[in-house]
């Protein structure tokens, strides 16, 4: 069953819509108001855990337009 919980860990599902915005929100106070700088500059940290890594993605694709909750948003 622990093979199963760290397979879990690593490939688990998507970060919430509500977490990306505190994330952005957190983000933006730490870096200045550049949560998106912050974002990338946080995802080439070393040892990065991997659902921090997960969010830290999530978030570059809401700013950047990549995400799927933007393509909803200019439907």
């Amino acid at each position: 069953m622990m093979f199963v919980d760290s397979l879990a860990r690593i490939f688990g599902g998507r970060a919430s819509p509500d977490a990306i915005r505190s994330e952005i929100f957190f983000l933006g106070s730490r870096h200045r108001g550049e949560p998106l700088a912050g974002a990338i500059e946080e995802l080439n940290a070393p040892r990065l855990d991997p659902s921090r890594a997960r969010l830290l993605r999530a978030v570059v694709d809401r700013l950047t337009g990549d995400g799927l909750a933007c393509s909803r948003r200019r439907r």
